[in-house]
């Protein structure tokens, strides 16, 4: 079971807590995931997270409609350290892997 104040927002939420990489309309691609699903961030959340020292940025993704799980969901919950950003136009230099 977790701890009680792992539900309570970190002390001075909002100024002592990370900015998030990403912003609402960026095109980003998961990674390192095999699938390589890729899409566009349309919403985001602070939530608990078990597997980081306490709060993180959750994204969610409405997939290309040429992403590979597109034939079975819209639209995932993806964590900030699992995305990149991305794009699929060649001539943009975000075409190439980047850190995020």
């Amino acid at each position: 079971m977790l701890p009680e104040t792992f539900f309570a927002l970190p002390e001075e939420f909002p100024q002592t807590s990370a900015l998030p990489k990403f912003q609402l309309g960026d095109r980003v691609r998961f990674v390192p995931l095999p699938t390589e699903d890729y899409g566009i961030i349309v919403g985001l959340q602070f939530v608990p997270a078990a597997h980081l020292p306490g709060w993180g940025w959750r994204y969610t993704i409405w997939l290309d409609p040429q992403s590979p799980s597109r034939a079975w969901t819209d639209s995932d919950l993806v964590w900030e350290d699992d995305l990149q950003r991305f794009t699929l136009d060649p001539a943009d230099p975000l075409a190439q892997e980047q850190p995020a």
